[in-house]
């Protein structure tokens, strides 16, 4: 089983390799420049905290540190990246600079200014699929908490409570269906853990 979706991007985003280099403080990685270990954590930090499920339910979807998650992300596919649509042009890559302002001397605090590389992108897609064993009964729970948790990511990458990173991610396949809000209020009114 493999679930298909795909990002919209409404801004610039960074996930930065944490390594300096062309004049920058932070660069992005050129040949992942999403990969699927970012994905993973905001779609398992949204199960978690935006839409409150169970730890069990999380820990059974995303993985524990005693057990490995039965999915497997893939790193996403971008796509164009000058405003214009879908397709429209090559990945664009710019600088941003940050600073930080005395609040006494009204100018730049010595060593404050920041400047890394973000991402100018219209779409990508990204997939997750089944890597490990899923009881029958348990599939559409899974596929609820996997859809949801996609649907409820707004920000993704660094600095994305700075602005940056501003997203829509929607499930291309299997599609959002009423079947599976009804395996989520399940999930959260019975408790029940999936395996």
């Amino acid at each position: 089983m493999t679930l298909t979706f795909e990002i919209s991007f409404h801004g610039p985003f960074r996930v930065a390799t944490g390594r300096a280099g062309d004049g920058a403080d932070s660069v992005i990685d050129w040949e992942v420049p999403l990969p699927a270990s970012s994905i993973k954590g905001v779609m398992r930090s949204a199960a978690r905290d935006l839409l409150k499920l169970p730890t069990p339910v999380v820990e059974a979807v995303f993985g524990a540190a005693w057990q490995p998650s039965p999915w497997s992300w893939s790193d996403a596919t971008l796509t164009g990246g000058d405003g214009g649509g879908a397709g429209a042009g090559p990945l664009r890559v710019r600088a941003r600079a940050r600073i930080q302002i005395s609040e006494v001397t009204h100018t730049v605090v010595d060593g404050a200014l920041a400047v890394g590389e973000e991402i100018l992108a219209d779409w990508a897609i990204f997939t997750v699929r089944r890597s490990g064993p899923v009881p029958a009964d348990d599939l559409p729970r899974h596929e609820a908490v996997l859809t949801a948790a996609a649907r409820a990511v707004t920000a993704l990458g660094g600095d994305r409570r700075r602005g940056l990173g501003w997203v829509s991610i929607t499930p291309l396949h299997p599609q959002w269906t009423a079947a599976s809000a009804e395996h989520l209020v399940d999930l959260l009114h019975s408790r029940k853990e999936p395996s």
